[in-house]
């Protein structure tokens, strides 16, 4: 079931776009999210054994935003980058030292407003494995990896209700992995790159 090649993994995150409507509509309406940053993330695919992992980082408790969470690599649009593919490839970059040239990008899955103000784009990509990781320690604790066949099992993650605004929306948590818990946005993002490859349904 999680043989995929390359090519069907390519087809597969350029045919999606995230629906977040579906399950935050009632809070990002349309002039919110056009007044939301620009940010994108990278979510790296490895392959260990024939079998594919995705890799995470777990960020610095001395940061502002999102302090000690599981996360993928990403960050804000800054001026300089072309477009957003740059900013997820610069971010990774100096987040865990992982060169541009040495990244293949599928795609991008589409764009998922998160309630810190950001209108993030997750773009799926696989890095060389093993590669020489160069964690910034001013903004990454550690890095570690996780089985796509752990992740598409259900067993392994649930939805819960958190109170937002004076509503409430469901939240992704994740079981610990690891020692680590992913949950929150990058778990939406997670399982939006399960819904692409055809390994989760909601």
């Amino acid at each position: 079931m999680l043989k995929l090649t390359r090519t069907e993994i390519k087809q597969a995150v350029q045919t999606y776009e995230i629906d977040y409507r579906k399950r935050y509509g009632n809070l990002f309406s349309e002039d919110v999210v056009g007044n939301l940053r620009r940010a994108a993330v990278m979510i790296p695919m490895l392959e260990i054994d024939h079998q594919w992992h995705i890799l995470l980082t777990k960020r610095s408790d001395s940061l502002t935003e999102h302090r000690g969470q599981v996360a993928f690599p990403g960050g804000a649009q800054e001026v300089q980058d072309k477009d957003l593919t740059q900013t997820g490839l610069r971010e990774m970059q100096e987040e865990i030292g992982i060169r541009p040239q040495d990244v293949r990008v599928f795609g991008n899955l589409g764009d998922m407003p998160i309630m810190t103000g950001y209108l993030i784009r997750p773009f799926v990509c696989e890095i060389p494995w093993p590669y020489i990781l160069e964690i910034s320690n001013a903004e990454v604790q550690s890095a570690f990896k996780v089985p796509l066949s752990w992740l598409a099992n259900p067993k392994n993650h649930r939805s819960e209700y958190r109170s937002y605004a004076g509503r409430e929306y469901p939240v992704v948590y994740f079981d610990h992995y690891d020692g680590h818990q992913l949950w929150g946005a990058s778990a939406e993002m997670t399982l939006a790159l399960l819904e692409a490859l055809n390994l989760y349904r909601r």
